[in-house]
């Protein structure tokens, strides 16, 4: 059994408050479990307005499957919102 991580830093230029940032970051994330059945939850930057961190995580018999499952959900996120990656991680345990 492999666990996938995928640890995200992301900068959300069009937001002018902290529920701009909400907004933005449920639909994100409700996006991407339905489309992905991972699971993913806001890490870090809570209080920031313009930054976030996100970890999505994803299980899986095979490494190959997972690592994809992560790369496919990092490519939508960059397609699909306005948000731009500054930083990323990807794990394998």
């Amino acid at each position: 059994m492999t666990i996938g991580l995928l640890q995200m830093d992301l900068l959300l230029p069009m937001t002018r408050s902290l529920k701009d940032k909400r907004s933005i970051l449920s639909r994100l994330k409700n996006q991407v479990r339905n489309k992905f059945n991972v699971a993913i939850s806001e890490l870090g930057m809570g209080d920031e307005m313009s930054r976030s961190q996100i970890g999505i995580a994803t299980i899986s018999n095979d490494s190959s499957v997972a690592h994809n499952i992560l790369r496919q959900t990092e490519q939508f996120i960059e397609n699909h919102f306005e948000v731009q990656v500054v930083g990323r991680r990807i794990e394998m345990l």
